[in-house]
């Protein structure tokens, strides 16, 4: 028996509670296939189903709850620095808060069976102000699906899988670590090729004010996010509000016979 299964047979839903609280977090651990070997040796008589989801259900309200209290304390900076990772930071929190908003309940319920989506969820629950009492009764139903649907699945299958645990945990880490490694080579060399491909020129403002003074027809976009532009009264005048989230629906739009000026936050 591997570590792992010696490890799940010796504390339980204790050690389901650690794996499901560390993927919760925001660590990148795979907690599902945990779930699955759970079941797997609880149908081969050694492990509890009713432990192994206790304990998962446990350890994901523990770390949501966690991020929750942290989303309704620092807001939307919360959120935008979860989303630094990401190639448009601020693309990425409007599109998210505005997902959120729209379908609360479905995103609450499934947002566990997608990794990256499930740590972000609970404090755009806080930033949105979704009322606790709801928060915790969908934040319940949807980990307890979560679980189930784990430890189900490795009840079903049964001892065989149990068996094979070592042969299944060596893939899923070597899958795991390449999957990772890819992702930031693909997040690398994405940011520099649009560098490359779209770097643009500065304008100064006071060049920006002489042409458009002078009827130069340029076309001036403002690309600032929701917060910065809700939160300030000046706008450059003639400028065209466009949030970041929702650029690329307007692109096709855009004249091409005027050159375009771009300022953000």
């Amino acid at each position: 028996m591997d570590w792992l299964s010696a490890f799940i047979v010796r504390f339980g839903g204790a050690g389901l509670f650690l794996f499901a609280f560390v993927e919760m977090i925001g660590a990148p651990f795979p907690a599902f296939a945990v779930f699955v070997l759970a079941g797997a040796l609880a149908a081969a008589g050694t492990g509890s189903v009713a432990g192994a989801v206790a304990g998962a259900v446990l350890g994901a309200i523990a770390a949501d709850l966690i991020w929750y209290g942290a989303g309704r304390w620092r807001g939307r900076a919360l959120l935008a620095t979860l989303c630094r990772v990401t190639l448009n930071p601020d693309a990425c929190v409007e599109r998210t808060e505005s997902g959120f908003r729209r379908r609360p309940t479905a995103t609450l319920l499934f947002a566990k069976f997608l990794p990256g989506v499930n740590t972000l969820v609970p404090p755009l629950a806080g930033v949105a102000s979704l009322p606790f009492p709801r928060f915790l009764l969908l934040d319940l139903l949807g980990t307890l699906l979560w679980a189930v649907a784990g430890v189900g699945i490795g009840w079903i299958f049964g001892a065989g899988m149990a068996s094979r645990a070592r042969a299944i945990h060596g893939v899923l880490g070597w899958l795991i670590l390449v999957g990772v490694a890819a992702y930031f080579a693909w997040q690398v060399g994405y940011r520099l090729y649009l560098t490359h491909r779209f770097s643009v020129p500065r304008l100064e403002p006071e060049e920006l004010h002489r042409r458009m003074s002078e009827g130069d027809g340029v076309l001036v976009l403002d690309l600032r996010n929701d917060a910065a532009y809700g939160g300030s009264n000046l706008m450059i005048a003639g400028a065209v509000r466009v949030r970041p989230a929702t650029f690329h629906r307007y692109v096709h739009e855009l004249p091409r016979d005027r050159e375009l000026v771009f300022y953000c936050t």
